[in-house]
C-alpha cells in the first residue's frame, strides 16, 4: 500500500504541521512518498533525511523519533525570526530598489545554511520514502514538483520556501525558483497521479481567513498577509477538488471507467488542519509561540486520525 504524505505551505506555520507530523507518526503512520511545499518542503525534507541517514548507517527506519526530531528541529533552531533571517535596512533596501539590485526585503542566508546542515542530498537518495519540492519558475510561471530525479535538490527546496518579494529568488542553471505556493499549496493531485492508496494531509491554514490585525506599512507583514489569503482559497479548491472526485467514484477502490472521471478511483484522504488561523508573524515570533503551534499540531491530528476515512472496502 503506497501511504502519502502530503504538506502544504504556510510560512513560520509550518510548527503546527511539525506537531501534527509527529503525532501521526508516533501513532504508527509509515509514509511511502513524502510531497512539500513552501515550508511543507522543508518538513517533508528533514523527515527524508532522516529517514536516509538511518538507510546509510543500516539501522531500522524510526519514524516515530523522526517526528520527535522534527519538533526539536523547530524547538531549537527556528526559536525566533533572528535564527532564520534578518530585515534589510531602510536606505540599504531602499538603493537595491533603485539601482535594480533588489534581493529580497530580508536576506535569508541563515536559512540556506541552516537547511544545508540539516539536510544531506545522500541521505535523502537514499530514503525508503520519495520526496518532491513544490516550486515555481518565474520565467515560465510553470509549477515543477521537483523529485529526486532533480539535480541540485537542496536547491529546489530552498527555493521552494521562498516567499515572493519577500526572500530572495533562488537562482539555478538560470531558472529564478520561487515558493510553489504562488500555483500550488497541496499537491494532491501529484500522489493521486502517482498511485497513492491513501492520504494523509497537513495544511497550516485553517478552513476560514479570520480578521487580523497586522502593520500594512510593514512590506514583510503586508506580503505575508496577502499569501496568507491566497494560500487559503488555494487550499481550499485543492481540498474540495480531491473530495469531489471522492464523491463520484466507487468505494470499494476499483477505477472509474468511463466519463471525466475516468481513471480516478477512491482515495481516503485524511486533512489535518488548524481549527482557526494560527495567529503567529513572520518578522516577530517566540519561541513560545513555537511551541504552541507544535502543541497545537498534536491537537488537530489526533482528533483528524480518529475520524480518518475508512480505506476502500474489497469487492
Amino acid at each position: 500500500m503506497k501511504r502519502a504524505l502530503v504538506l502544504s505551505g504556510g510560512s513560520i506555520k509550518g510548527a503546527f504541521q511539525a506537531g501534527a507530523i509527529a503525532e501521526i507518526l508516533d501513532g504508527g503512520f509509515v509514509p511511502n512518498a513524502i510531497y512539500g511545499i513552501s515550508v511543507g518542503s522543508l518538513n517533508g525534507a528533514f523527515m527524508t533525511d532522516r529517514a536516509g541517514r538511518a538507510v546509510r548507517a543500516k539501522r531500522k527506519v524510526n519514524w516515530p523519533a523522526i517526528g520527535k526530531q522534527l519538533e526539536d528541529f523547530w524547538k531549537k533552531k527556528i526559536k525566533s525570526f533572528n535564527a532564520i533571517g534578518k530585515k534589510r535596512g531602510g536606505a540599504g533596501l531602499l538603493l537595491n530598489v533603485v539601482f535594480n539590485n533588489f534581493d529580497g526585503v530580508i536576506d535569508t542566508g541563515k536559512l540556506r545554511k541552516l537547511i544545508y546542515k540539516e539536510i544531506d542530498e545522500e541521505n535523502l537518495y537514499n530514503s525508503p520514502a520519495s520526496f518532491s519540492a513544490g516550486v515555481v519558475n518565474l520565467a515560465t510561471g510553470d509549477f515543477v514538483n521537483a523529485d529526486l530525479g532533480y539535480p541540485n535538490i537542496i536547491e529546489y527546496i530552498i527555493g521552494s520556501t521562498a516567499i515572493p518579494i519577500v526572500m530572495p529568488v533562488t537562482m539555478l542553471a538560470e531558472q529564478p525558483l520561487v515558493d510553489g505556493g504562488l500555483r500550488d499549496v497541496t499537491t494532491l493531485k501529484a500522489a493521486i497521479e502517482d498511485g497513492a492508496d491513501e492520504i494523509t494531509c497537513v495544511v497550516c491554514q485553517a478552513r476560514k481567513v479570520l480578521g487580523k490585525n497586522f502593520d500594512r506599512e510593514n512590506m514583510l507583514q503586508l506580503a505575508d498577509r496577502i499569501m496568507d489569503i491566497a494560500t487559503n482559497e488555494i487550499v481550499n479548491n485543492d481540498l474540495e477538488w480531491a473530495q469531489f472526485i471522492n464523491t463520484f467514484c466507487p468505494k470499494d477502490g476499483t477505477p472509474v471507467v468511463d466519463g471525466p472521471l475516468a481513471g480516478y478511483r477512491y482515495i481516503p484522504i485524511t486533512v489535518i488542519r488548524p481549527a482557526v488561523e494560527p495567529a503567529i508573524k513572520l518578522d516577530d515570533f517566540k519561541e513560545e509561540e513555537i511551541a504552541e503551534l507544535l502543541n497545537l499540531g498534536h491537537i488537530a491530528a489526533k482528533n483528524a486520525m480518529r475520524d480518518r476515512p475508512a480505506r476502500p472496502e474489497t469487492p
